[in-house]
């Protein structure tokens, strides 16, 4: 049996051919490619799990200070789950709720549309604040990715430094120590770039 429609009122070729589709993925770009591994992210931060597979989803998160990079990790998604699980239930409920206001996934539809898939404008001003990041002197960058590649879901977005004491209101102390333990463990950072690490955004 034939998959093809037949001819006549099925026949939408035409519709399609006006119909203008815009892909909401790109190659990851060199901004979010790890430091470390002088390339895109190979594999989880966390568990080694290999990334870079199509059908592999993860975040990746890139701290800069100064614009140099001093703290960055690709965490596959059941790596942030088992995270997510060690976190208080109150902590995470309020960060959602915080961060819901600024419509983290109704900006792309506005973004795509204007930009396509330029990951710049997406990254060039804190989504908090608002203020350019460009001039600051700790900013951090996050991305969904699949694979290959970076998807454009609300994602990616950058945070500036000064949010920190912000987001931190909404955090319990189990989660706070928390997360600066997964920065000790994973990262090691010396005390002078500990303090604007431990009071960024880990998670969202």
């Amino acid at each position: 049996m034939s998959d093809k429609p037949d001819s006549g009122e099925f026949d939408d070729t035409k519709n399609f051919e006006e119909f203008e589709y815009s892909p909401n993925y790109t190659a990851v770009p060199e901004v979010f490619h790890s430091f470390t591994e002088e390339g895109p992210f190979s594999k989880c931060t966390m568990c080694d799990e290999a990334l870079l597979k199509d059908g592999t989803p993860y975040l990746i998160h890139k701290a800069f200070h100064r614009g140099e990079v001093i703290f960055e990790y690709a965490m596959c998604l059941p790596c942030r789950a088992k995270m997510q699980e060690e976190l208080s239930a109150e902590s995470l409920e309020r960060i959602n709720a915080y961060m819901d206001q600024y419509q983290i996934e109704d900006r792309s539809e506005s973004l795509l549309a204007e930009h396509g898939t330029e990951v710049a404008p997406w990254i060039s001003h804190c989504l908090i604040s608002g203020k350019p990041i460009e001039g600051e002197d700790e900013y951090h960058y996050y991305a969904f990715c699949d694979g290959p590649d970076l998807v454009f879901n609300g994602l990616p977005m950058a945070l500036a430094g000064g949010v920190d004491e912000e987001l931190n209101e909404l955090l319990s102390k189990q989660t706070r120590d928390r997360l600066d333990g997964f920065v000790d463990e994973q990262f090691g950072l010396p005390p002078e770039l500990r303090k604007p690490i431990k009071g960024s955004p880990i998670l969202i």
